[in-house]
């Protein structure tokens, strides 16, 4: 039987990392637009990149679980895969200081969508495009798992072609980026992802050129 798995196996393919730049190469290209639905992907975008969450997390959003600060917001996760007491958990995204910062983002979706601090409604939600006015559904149900990727998918993709992308993708590669900057602590990149062992987080980290030659630099030869 175990043959037989191993034999009809098919070796995971997993989706390719999207770098900063081309998120910042992304935010450029819409910099004026106030288009509710165009701010509304490169907030899930932005979001999903900058605080490694998985759908789920993401759709399970309200307006309610964000909260602004002079240098940072913090999102709530009420719910994760790894949470099993549904305890939930605080995640702290700082403001950047270019065009993709996802502070200012999301501080500018919620402005033009009519989103208030203080409702439940979902964050990211439905929308209609009705002429030059687009405006958020006023029924209170999260963004499907279909429209959501594709929305994504379209986006990242005038930016990255080439590369096989998904919803997945902003969370790999923003653990990715953080993972091969100087000075981050595996601690806090862990607890920032929510994994529960090591080994699930090294699964979404591919590693840098520079750290993968590090190892032989140190051999002298």
């Amino acid at each position: 039987m175990e043959c037989a798995k191993r034999s009809n196996s098919k070796p995971v393919q997993k989706k390719d990392v999207i770098s900063s730049e081309h998120l910042i190469d992304l935010c450029d290209k819409l910099k004026d637009s106030n288009d509710v639905i165009v701010l509304r992907d490169l907030s899930m975008i932005l979001i999903s990149f900058a605080g490694f969450l998985r759908f789920n997390e993401l759709s399970e959003l309200c307006c309610n679980d964000v909260s602004f600060h002079n240098d940072h917001c913090v999102l709530f996760i009420k719910k994760s895969k790894t949470d099993i007491y549904r305890s939930g958990r605080q995640l702290f995204i700082a403001k950047g200081d270019t065009c993709a910062c996802p502070v200012t983002m999301l501080t500018k979706y919620m402005h033009h969508a009519g989103l208030s601090a203080a409702s439940g409604n979902f964050l990211f939600r439905p929308a209609c495009r009705s002429g030059k006015n687009c405006f958020l559904l006023d029924k209170n149900k999260p963004l499907s798992y279909t429209r959501a990727r594709e929305c994504i998918v379209s986006r990242l993709k005038s930016v990255a072609p080439n590369l096989r992308l998904g919803t997945h993708s902003l969370r790999a590669s923003g653990a990715t980026v953080a993972a091969n900057a100087a000075g981050v602590s595996d601690r806090c990149l862990k607890r920032h992802g929510r994994w529960k062992s090591d080994l699930a987080k090294d699964s979404y980290i591919e590693d840098s050129i520079d750290k993968k030659l590090f190892i032989t630099r140190q051999l002298s030869l």
